[in-house]
């Protein structure tokens, strides 16, 4: 058995970061409350053995899907829909699709593009302050400037980001509606 704290690391780690995928697959079912679920769930997961799980998604899962059953067991009516849905078991699926991860890998190389494109100040207050998480006062020791310069500095890269990151979207509105009518040429 696990001690408490490990317990609740045990919790915050593997359990906590995918409740919406749970949640998610609850909403299937609008004859309860997912909450009270999610929340039977979490008591049930506090007087559980642990040690031994490989997949806590999984097992959370399943937890659920054990407490939606014993729900409908109670009630008086079912939907076939329900019971389909159910039977199914399965979990929305939890990884991402090709296309998200596509997506995701655009968008990276696109603030990787943004970044570089800063003024060498403003890139490396941005870099130390949101991506290493340098607090205000270590980026201005790191960085040998005072700290309104920081905030400066960052405030200044986000302008730039947003401008930037603006212009993106922008482009991609023009390249959806095409050219505007008066100004096509007929040849």
């Amino acid at each position: 058995m696990l001690a408490g704290t490990e317990r609740s690391h045990w919790l915050a780690t593997y359990i906590l970061p995918n409740e919406h995928t749970v949640r998610a697959w609850l909403a299937r079912f609008p004859d309860f409350d997912s909450d009270d679920i999610i929340q039977e769930a979490y008591v049930i997961l506090s007087e559980a053995d642990i040690s031994r799980v490989s997949n806590p998604i999984g097992y959370f899962h399943t937890v659920c899907r054990n407490l939606v059953l014993r729900h409908y067991k109670k009630a008086q009516i079912v939907s076939v829909t329900a019971i389909a849905d159910l039977q199914d078991g399965s979990l929305i699926e939890q990884a991402p699709s090709v296309e998200d991860i596509a997506d995701a890998r655009a968008e990276i190389r696109f603030l990787e593009d943004v970044v570089q494109r800063l003024p060498e100040k403003c890139r490396s207050v941005f870099i130390n302050r949101k991506i290493h998480g340098y607090s205000q006062k270590e980026c201005s020791k790191q960085l040998g400037i005072s700290e309104s310069t920081v905030e400066k500095q960052l405030a200044r890269a986000l302008v730039l980001i947003s401008k930037l990151y603006g212009q993106r979207e922008k482009n991609a509105q023009k390249a959806k509606t095409g050219p505007a009518r008066g100004n096509r040429r007929h040849f």
